[in-house]
C-alpha cells in the first residue's frame, strides 16, 4: 500500500516487525483494533530476519554505513511544524539503526579456475535455454530438474495450511494431527481435513530426493555455493522452541501454526572427555545409551522423576536455593557423567546458575520430552524470522494494515506529554492512541537498556555434520569452553532438511556472550574443537565437517528494557532482540504484558473463528479508511447513532 493511501487514524501504530511487535499486532487486529504495522526495512523480522546468502552480504554492507545513535538535537524541519496543533510537540525518533558491529564474512575455499567457470556457464546456458531448432535428447529430463530448482527459489516461505503436529494426541476437533517422516528427517505438521488436501511443497520434495544423496564433491569452491545462494536461509537470531513452551501453546491456540512448517530437533550433543557424544534424552535412549552404566541409567531416570514434580518437595532442594545447582547435583549423588548431562544439555546452565533456575530449566525440558520428536525442541523450516512472517499474515487476515521502507520519524505529544500521533517518513500525519516500538525506533533518551553485554554470533556453511550418521541430524550442542565455563556456546546445527541450505551442506550456527571486540576470537575453542583447520583440509586428513564460507558479527543485547521518566504516555517498547537463550517464550510473555496494558479486559489471541462462520462485507458496507473501530464502539451514544441506521433485530442478531 501507498503510504497516501493511509487513513489517517489508528487505534495502535506498531514500529518494527520483530516476534514481540508481531504478536502484539496480531493480538491487537484479532480483538478488531485498527493496526498501522511500519517497518523502515525493506524486511520483517528485525533481529529475527533471516536472508539468502546474497541478502545478507546486502545486509552486512547496510549495516556497515548505518549511524548507531540518532541525533536528538537536530532541528526540527519546518514541514514537520506545518502539521502540529496548538500545543503540540514532536520527539525525533532513530530512522535508521546498526544492527550489528564488527561484521567478518569471507569464503574458506578457492575460486573458480577460468575452464571451472566456463564449464559451468555452459552448463547454465545449456540448462536455462535449450535449442528449440535442434533435438535435445536430456530435454525432458532438465525440464524436471528445472521446474524442481523453480519450485526450490519459490519456498521462501512454508506452505500456509501447515503447522505443528504431534504423533500421539489431538488438538481439537477440527485438526487432525500426522507425523511425516523418512530416513532422514521428520516433519511436524498440522492437518485440517475439512479442507481440501494442499498442494507438496518443494520441501517434502525435497525430502524424499534426500533418500540417495549424490556423491559429496571432493572439493568446494567459491562458484559451487554462490550457484545456489537463493537455497541459504540464514537466520540472524536463531531460535528453537521448546514443545511445551509458551511460544508452541501460542502457535497452536492462536491458529497461526498453520501457517508455519516445524521439524523436531532429532538429537542433543554434547562434548564428554574431549569426545562428541550424543545425549540420551528419552526413556528409550537412557537405558539403550552404551556411554552410561546401568547404575548410572537409574540414577538418572531417578533424578528426572524427581525434577518433573521437584515442587512437591521443597525439602529436597530448599537448602540449596542460594547455591549453585552444580551444588545440588552433587549432593543427589550423581556421578560426574551424569552430573554433566543435566546440567550441560538439559538444563543448559552455568556453574553459578543458582539450584532455582536449573531445577526450573530441567522440569521444562523433561516436560517437552516426547510431544513432537525424541527431544524437547522444535525448529522451524526456513529458519526463525518465519516466525514474525507468520503472525503478520495473521494480522493482516484481521485487517492490520503493513508497509515496510517506512517508518515514523517523529512522536506527537500533545500538552499533556500524551502521545497522540506519528509523522512518517513520507510526510503524513496519523493520529493513534498508542505506538507500539521496537526499542532501536526510540531515541536513547525514553529507553533504558537494562542489559550491559555484546553477543558474538557465526553462522558457518560446512560440508559435513558435526556427528555425521546415515541420517539427516538436526541437533543443538550446549558447548562449555574449558578456558571459560561461564560463557557457552550454543551450537545449532541444521541440514538440508531444515529447508535452510542445499543438499550436501549444512549451516551452523554459534551463540556467545562476547569477550572481544573481534567476534571471531569468541568461538577459536569450539572452532579447533569441533571443525577441521586449514591445515588438515589441505593434507584431507580430518573427518570433522570443513567450513566453506562463515560470518562473524556481534550483537547488543536489548532482549530487556523499559522506559525512563521522560518517556511520554501512550508509548509502549519492544525488545530488541539479543537474548543469549535458546528458545523465544520470553517474546510471548512481553507481548502479553504490552496487550494487556492497552486491553486489560480482552483475551489474548483466541483461536480464530472457523472460516465458514465468517461473515464477509463489501468495501460500501465496511471501509478501512472510515468510521471508528470495532473497539472503539464501546459508548452509549456510538451505539444508538449505529441503531439508527441499522434495524434492533439486526443489532440483536449480531450481538
Amino acid at each position: 500500500m501507498a503510504c497516501e493511501e493511509f487513513p489517517n487514524n489508528f487505534d495502535v501504530v506498531v514500529l518494527g516487525t520483530g516476534l514481540t511487535e508481531t504478536i502484539a499486532a496480531a493480538a491487537f487486529s484479532r480483538i478488531g483494533l485498527k493496526v498501522l504495522h511500519l517497518d523502515r526495512n525493506d524486511y520483517y523480522g528485525g533481529a529475527y530476519s533471516n536472508f539468502n546468502l546474497d541478502g545478507i552480504e546486502d545486509w552486512r554492507k547496510a549495516n556497515e554505513t548505518r549511524n548507531r545513535d540518532c541525533n536528538e538535537d537536530e532541528e526540527i524541519p519546518d514541514k514537520v511544524k506545518d502539521l502540529l496543533q496548538n500545543g503540540e510537540t514532536v520527539i525525533s525518533l532513530n530512522r535508521d539503526n546498526k544492527t550489528a558491529f564488527n561484521i567478518q564474512a569471507r569464503f574458506h575455499v578457492r575460486e573458480r579456475t577460468t575452464e571451472e567457470q566456463a564449464k559451468a556457464d555452459l552448463k547454465f546456458n545449456t540448462f536455462k535455454f535449450p535449442s528449440l531448432n535442434e533435438p535435445n535428447p536430456t530435454s525432458d529430463i532438465s525440464q524436471e530438474e528445472e521446474e524442481k530448482k523453480e519450485d526450490a527459489e519459490q519456498s521462501e516461505s512454508p506452505s500456509t495450511d501447515s503447522g505443528v503436529s504431534s504423533c500421539t494426541e489431538k488438538l481439537n476437533e477440527r485438526l487432525s494431527l500426522t507425523t511425516t517422516s523418512d530416513n532422514t528427517a521428520e516433519v511436524c505438521e498440522i492437518k485440517d481435513f475439512s479442507q481440501p488436501e494442499p498442494p507438496k511443497s518443494y520441501c517434502e520434495d525435497s525430502h524424499a530426493a534426500q533418500v540417495e544423496n549424490p556423491p559429496k564433491r571432493s572439493e568446494w569452491t567459491v562458484g559451487d555455493i554462490k550457484d545456489d545462494w537463493r537455497r541459504y536461509c540464514l537466520d540472524i537470531s536463531p531460535k528453537i522452541l521448546y514443545c511445551c513452551g509458551d511460544l508452541v501453546d501460542l502457535l497452536i491456540q492462536s491458529d497461526v501454526a498453520r501457517y508455519c512448517e516445524f521439524r523436531s530437533v532429532s538429537r542433543v550433543l554434547t562434548v564428554l572427555n574431549n569426545l562428541l557424544l550424543q545425549v540420551p534424552c528419552s526413556r528409550a535412549d537412557v537405558f539403550s545409551s552404551k556411554a552410561v552404566s546401568l547404575i548410572e541409567k537409574r540414577l538418572m531416570m531417578k533424578f528426572l522423576q524427581f525434577a518433573i514434580d521437584y515442587e512437591s518437595s521443597p525439602q529436597e532442594y530448599q537448602n540449596y536455593l542460594d547455591k549453585p545447582f552444580i551444588e545440588f547435583l552433587k549432593s543427589k549423588k550423581l556421578t560426574p557423567n551424569i552430573q554433566h548431562y543435566i546440567q550441560h544439555a538439559i538444563a543448559m546452565v552455568t556453574d553459578s546458575e543458582l539450584t532455582q533456575v536449573g531445577l526450573t530449566k530441567t522440569k521444562k525440558f523433561i516436560q517437552s520430552l516426547g510431544r513432537y520428536g525424541n527431544t524437547a525442541f522444535l525448529f522451524p523450516l526456513y529458519g526463525t524470522g518465519e516466525l514474525p512472517q507468520a503472525f503478520s499474515r495473521l494480522s493482516a487476515v484481521f485487517g492490520g494494515i503493513y508497509c515496510l521502507a517506512t517508518t515514523a520519524t517523529h512522536l506527537i505529544a500533545d500538552s499533556d506529554r500524551k502521545c497522540c500521533g506519528i509523522i512518517t517518513s513520507k510526510g503524513q500525519r496519523i493520529s493513534c492512541r498508542y505506538v507500539i516500538a521496537e526499542c532501536s525506533y526510540l531515541p536513547p533518551s525514553l529507553v533504558l537498556k537494562l542489559n550491559k553485554r555484546m553477543l558474538s554470533r557465526a553462522v558457518y556453511i560446512t560440508d559435513n555434520s558435526l556427528l555425521p550418521t546415515g541420517d539427516s541430524e538436526l541437533s543443538l550442542l550446549h558447548y562449555v569452553s574449558p578456558k571459560d565455563s561461564e560463557k557457552p556456546v550454543t551450537v545449532l546445527e541444521l541440514p538440508s532438511s531444515a529447508c535452510v541450505c542445499p543438499k550436501n551442506t549444512f549451516i551452523i550456527h554459534l551463540t556467545t556472550i562476547s569477550n572481544h571486540n573481534d567476534p571471531s576470537e569468541d568461538f577459536n575453542d569450539v572452532r579447533e574443537t569441533l571443525f577441521a583447520n586449514e591445515v588438515s583440509v589441505q593434507n584431507e586428513a580430518t573427518v570433522k565437517p570443513k567450513i566453506l564460507w562463515s560470518i562473524y558479527f556481534n550483537q547488543e543485547d536489548n532482549s530487556k528494557v523499559k522506559l525512563t521518566e521522560d518517556a511520554v504516555t501512550n508509548v509502549l517498547v519492544a525488545s530488541g532482540g539479543g537474548d543469549p537463550g535458546v528458545d523465544l517464550d520470553w517474546c510471548v510473555a512481553e507481548a502479553k504484558v504490552i496487550f494487556h496494558t492497552v486491553c486489560p479486559t480482552e483475551e489474548f489471541l483466541p483461536k480464530p473463528p472457523n472460516p465458514e462462520d465468517i461473515i464477509l462485507v463489501d468495501d460500501a458496507e465496511a471501509s478501512t479508511s472510515q468510521g471508528t473501530s470495532e473497539y472503539q464502539v464501546k459508548n452509549e451514544e456510538e451505539i444508538s447513532e449505529i441503531q439508527e441506521t441499522v434495524s434492533t433485530d439486526s443489532v440483536q442478531e449480531a450481538v
